[in-house]
């Protein structure tokens, strides 16, 4: 499953005043004149005001709302501190308080943890029953809920209940600019319906289409005699909705790969019409999974860089000497850093079609981050890579990668190239494995890993969870077509999903030809 978080946090809330007496010494007169500010832009006269109130009655829950509100706008740890700190004392008084609930639940959703994700969902569930047409208030738990991987069924309520109240509210709405962000945003929510849906065991399938509310289509449709609905069911709904999700944004590359995937698991004898991931959906995908990304992998007991360090260490001692040069393709925060760097002697360089996962890796140094605790030894610490690069692995060119770090470079290549779980967004590996020999220097290794699959139609698979398992037998031809020769192959568990072991496996090749000499072995071979 695609790891979901939507985005729809929106902007906090100011109550609003009611009338009643303007006295200096009231604190309704002060929460007039914050308000004022507030809706002015400006902060600081906001803050005082409230401050102002709140010296003559600390209790004040408009008040105290506000001033967090504005705490918030301004940002910075400790105003973040205080205003979650307003926020519970609001709370602790008027637990059933919805709209302070949903504010606090914007703070804690955005610290990213499993407890304060938990925590937010509770305060969601809090705004929606104090006010039940909060559309804002049913995404943020639907995303809270699915980011915890609990409750689907109660995830999948919150998306329909906040996609019904979208909808409702804009069927007069002719306003062009709104309408374009209500799809934008739709598009969203509709994606992690479909998400959620297509993960339905038969048994959560049939649940929720006996559901009164339910809006599986068909639901009422007996299948083949069958009295209750089966997995099917929910799949056939997640492509609809997947179709829909790519029909209000054209550009939701995630839906529109997804789809794919659902269409591939209906379908499993049908044509793999998807090459590979587009960059597209890589680059969002891992975009809003970057700030999560190592937590979440340790969770899965993710084994890949470690396992790429042990291949490069064999790699290594085999060529007798450390490496000139290294690309890491598709680094992602960096996880496989720390254990190529003593490997190599000159420009260790990542690539990744993700700014946001570079950003992370590019706050590595050579005895902190990606992955480690500081070392307490202590030293001269200097980044972990000598360049890190947003490019497309399969058009990236020896000039934009080494040829970044040192322009009059005569280096014929790279001397080692890794590829850590990233071989899981490619479908077919020509181009890719093809670019990577380009990049090479002969006698460089190559190590890669990637999903495994039994034998299938042309090699390789999409998978349900929107990634790519390949053969053995797949990846040695395309790799002996360019020059690449075996020396060490693993069958090997990557992570682990859904508490099951992911089928993957490990090769290290050794170019032994040319990209030329293996371009002509490709042009004489019968396909």
């Amino acid at each position: 499953m695609l790891f979901f978080r939507t985005a729809l946090l929106v902007e906090l809330l100011i109550y609003a005043v009611t009338a009643g007496p303007q006295n200096d010494e009231k604190p309704l007169h002060y929460l007039q004149h914050g308000n004022n500010a507030y809706g002015a832009g400006d902060l600081p006269t906001a803050l005082k005001s409230y401050e102002k109130c709140l010296e003559i009655n600390s209790t004040f829950q408009w008040c105290l709302v506000n001033l967090a509100s504005v705490l918030v706008d301004l940002g910075g740890d400790a105003n973040l501190v205080r205003a979650e700190e307003l926020y519970r004392q609001v709370l602790a008084k008027n637990p059933s308080d919805g709209d302070a609930s949903f504010n606090l639940a914007l703070l804690l959703q955005d610290k990213k943890t499993e407890a304060s994700t938990r925590e937010a969902a509770s305060l969601y569930d809090t705004s929606v029953k104090a006010d039940p047409s909060r559309w804002d208030a049913w995404a943020n738990m639907a995303s809270a809920l699915s980011e915890l991987k609990e409750e689907p069924l109660k995830a999948i309520y919150s998306f329909e209940r906040s996609i019904l109240i979208i909808e409702e509210t804009a069927e007069n709405d002719n306003d062009e600019e709104n309408n374009r962000a209500r799809d934008l945003y739709l598009s969203k929510l509709y994606y992690g319906y479909g998400i959620l849906l297509s993960e339905l065991t038969p048994e959560a399938c049939s649940i929720l289409a006996a559901a009164p509310q339910s809006l599986l289509i068909g639901k009422d449709t007996q299948n083949d005699g069958q009295d209750a609905p089966t997995a099917e069911l929910c799949l056939e709904n997640a492509q609809n909705i997947m179709r829909t999700a790519t029909s209000l944004d054209p550009d939701n590359a995630q839906a529109a790969h997804m789809l794919a995937a659902i269409i591939t698991e209906s379908d499993p004898d049908g044509n793999n019409a998807l090459r590979r991931a587009t960059p597209e959906f890589v680059a969002a995908l891992f975009d809003d999974f970057a700030d999560t990304f190592d937590a979440k992998l340790g969770a899965l007991q993710y084994k890949v860089p470690r396992l790429i360090g042990a291949a490069a260490v064999q790699a290594q001692r085999l060529r007798g000497k450390n490496f000139r040069s290294a690309l890491d393709a598709g680094c992602g925060t960096g996880l496989a850093g720390p254990y190529l760097r003593p490997l190599v002697d000159a420009s260790l360089i990542g690539v990744d079609i993700s700014q946001k996962m570079l950003d992370k890796a590019a706050k590595c140094t050579t005895l902190s981050g990606c992955g480690r605790e500081e070392d307490s030894n202590g030293g001269d610490a200097s980044p972990l890579y000598e360049g890190l690069l947003p490019l497309d692995l399969e058009t990236m060119t020896l000039m934009q990668t080494l040829g970044t770090i040192s322009p009059d470079t005569d280096e014929a290549g790279f001397d080692l190239i890794v590829a850590a779980d990233v071989l899981v967004y490619f479908g077919n590996l020509e181009n890719l494995i093809g670019n990577f020999a380009k990049l090479a220097s002969i006698g460089s290794s190559l190590i890669f890993s990637c999903e495994r699959t039994a034998a299938v139609p042309g090699g390789w698979k999409l998978l349900s969870s929107g990634r790519f398992a390949h053969t053995k037998a797949y990846v040695l031809e395309i790799a002996n077509r360019v020059g690449y020769e075996l020396i060490n192959y693993q069958e090997i568990v990557p992570r682990m999903e859904k508490g099951e072991e992911v089928q993957g496996h490990l090769f290290t090749f050794i170019l032994r030809d040319s990209f030329d000499s293996g371009r002509k072995v490709l042009e004489n071979k019968e396909l």
